[in-house]
């Protein structure tokens, strides 16, 4: 984790459509803004957004997206920008695009429903955003809830299976759980919610043990070429193909799905 000690990173106050009044901006290839005083944070999301870009670029082959982020204090959440009027749930990070270039919001402190609070939890929550915002390049067609949060879970324990951080994340994880990824249906509480995020990791991970990572790239590529909205059975195609050769057998055999 990076902080500002020896760092040649500037920063500077600035207004701006992404940023809070009176937050300051840390330049990088994604500029955080942040509240006076938060430099060391600031400083820890930079270096994970960077980590996490390099890596999803080389997953996905793709250039990563133009994006900000903005680090925001907890008497701060109402004002973070978002899409609809009402604020999001405090503590719960999330990806707008209600402002150009889209942004990366993040929460001074993390809701307590994130499980289980481990060294990879702020790590993996930063990379799922920012795999979100490499989808979103493109256009994503509607698809189950499954397969849509699927992908973002799979490539930020892509993310932290290169970072080392990833089994050690999974061996904290209960284990029990009262339905599959495809069963989920919402609405559903903040603790069913991260049952079925925690679900789709296992299973994202599992995958990249027994395919590797190539099979994210087939399934983004396969996604960003859909023209009409994905149903159940063509979710399961898609996720099978993107596998490769027993991709289906072995989903059958997953506790998860």
């Amino acid at each position: 984790m990076g902080t500002l000690a020896g760092s040649a990173v500037t920063e500077r106050r600035e207004r701006d459509s992404a940023s809070i009044s009176g937050y300051e901006r840390m330049d990088g290839a994604a500029p955080v803004f942040h509240p006076p005083g938060m430099e060391e944070r600031a400083a820890e999301v930079r270096d994970l957004l960077e980590t996490g870009a390099a890596c999803l670029s080389d997953v996905l082959d793709v250039a990563s997206p133009k994006l900000k982020s903005l680090l925001v204090a907890d008497a701060d959440w109402r004002h973070a920008p978002r899409e609809h009027e009402r604020p999001y749930p405090p503590g719960l990070p999330y990806l707008t695009q209600s402002v150009e270039p889209p942004v990366l919001v993040l929460p001074e402190t993390l809701s307590p429903v994130f499980r289980p609070r481990a060294d990879a939890t702020w790590p993996l929550v930063v990379w799922h955003e920012l795999a979100h915002a490499f989808l979103l390049q493109k256009p994503v067609p509607r698809a189950p809830a499954w397969l849509r949060e699927f992908v973002p879970q799979a490539l930020s324990a892509a993310v932290a299976r290169r970072a080392g951080l990833l089994d050690g994340h999974l061996g904290e994880m209960e284990l029990a759980c009262g339905f599959t990824v495809r069963e989920y249906a919402g609405p559903a509480d903040a603790e069913r919610q991260m049952e079925f995020q925690n679900l789709l990791l296992r299973l994202g991970a599992a995958a990249l043990e027994e395919f590797g990572e190539r099979f994210l790239h087939r399934l983004a590529d396969a996604l960003w070429k859909e023209t009409e909205v994905v149903g159940e059975e063509r979710a399961e195609e898609l996720l099978a193909g993107s596998l490769g050769h027993g991709g289906w057998e072995w989903l059958e055999g997953r506790p998860e799905f």
